[in-house]
């Protein structure tokens, strides 16, 4: 019933990353991110964890579980993922920090351009085709075409009709989570992976990995007592991921009608990311409602007594 599904999930992914940036663009103005660039502690930071930390934290669970060959390159290919459209979902049902959020976004991605092959190099290089390229300038077309331009129209829009850019923003949030809702049930209903393909310790160190990036991301916003906003945008931009991204980059380095070795280990590198694109979905969800139920009681609280 569902097998149309994987052909268009990268449609489905644009289309919802586009209302959720024209639903945040529609409240917000060009100071908010001028706020983000004078203190930049937080992006400095979620940058430095997403380039460094993110791929050592992914060799610590290799090292841990013993994996070799295409799970070990599975799991660096994600490490090396910057934020994905989903995180803008959950950074908004968590109340999280949307201009953070947004400029996380361009930067990390466009910096993948530099990072991934760098990091795949570095931590991969026996698997890894010389010819391998970036896809630069898809890069750069999804970034303006799905994440700049959408803003630009939210904030345009948002500005005509300022005594109404919270319903537009409200209403541009809701449809883009029925796409969302959507993507999630075609995805499962797709069954285009199923956990048991590998056993349960591979799915078992995949969540681990999520599990463990979300929380020691958030470990420093935490101790410094930094907005809770920041912290719950930290911990969506890292855990869910631009796995379409990396299935592009899976195709480009383990293409199917590769020599035998290659699309054995492709087969590998396919199943880990598909599965932490599933996992992702039910690591990030419990966050963002836990966030949601903090920021409900805070405004409870701030309400004068009846």
């Amino acid at each position: 019933m569902f097998d149309f599904y994987p052909l268009y999930e990268e449609h489905f992914a644009q289309v919802q990353l586009c209302l959720f940036m024209m639903g945040m663009g529609a409240t917000l103005t060009v100071g908010d991110f001028a706020k983000v660039l004078r203190r930049p502690r937080a992006l400095g930071v979620v940058l430095a964890y997403q380039i460094l930390v993110s791929p050592l934290i992914a060799l610590a669970v290799i090292q841990l579980f013993g994996f070799a060959g295409g799970i070990a390159v599975g799991l660096i290919l994600t490490a090396a993922m910057p934020g994905g459209a989903t995180a803008k979902a959950f950074v908004v049902l968590g109340r999280g920090s949307a201009p953070l959020a947004i400029s996380l976004t361009v930067v990390s991605t466009l910096a993948a351009i530099v990072t991934v092959p760098i990091t795949l190099q570095l931590l991969a290089r026996d698997f890894i085709p010389a010819s391998f390229e970036m896809p630069t300038a898809r890069i750069v077309r999804d970034v303006a075409c799905f994440v700049l331009a959408p803003l630009a129209v939210g904030m345009a829009l948002g500005a005509r009709v300022p005594m109404r850019r919270l319903v537009l923003s409200r209403w541009l949030i809701r449809v883009g989570f029925l796409v969302v809702f959507v993507m999630i049930v075609c995805a499962l209903g797709s069954q285009r992976i199923k956990p048991g393909d590998r056993g349960m310790i591979v799915p078992i160190a995949i969540v681990v990995f999520a599990v463990l990036c979300q929380q020691i991301v958030m470990l420093p916003f935490r101790i410094l007592g930094w907005p809770r906003a920041e912290t719950v945008t930290a911990g969506m931009e890292i855990t869910m991921r631009n796995m379409n991204l990396a299935l592009l980059l899976k195709a480009s380095l383990f293409p199917d009608r590769g020599p035998d070795e290659l699309a054995a280990i492709g087969t590998e590198v396919m199943f880990v990311v598909l599965f932490y694109a599933g996992a992702a979905f039910f690591i990030g969800l419990p966050l963002a409602l836990n966030f949601l139920r903090m920021a409900r009681r805070d405004e409870r609280r701030a309400l004068p007594p009846s």
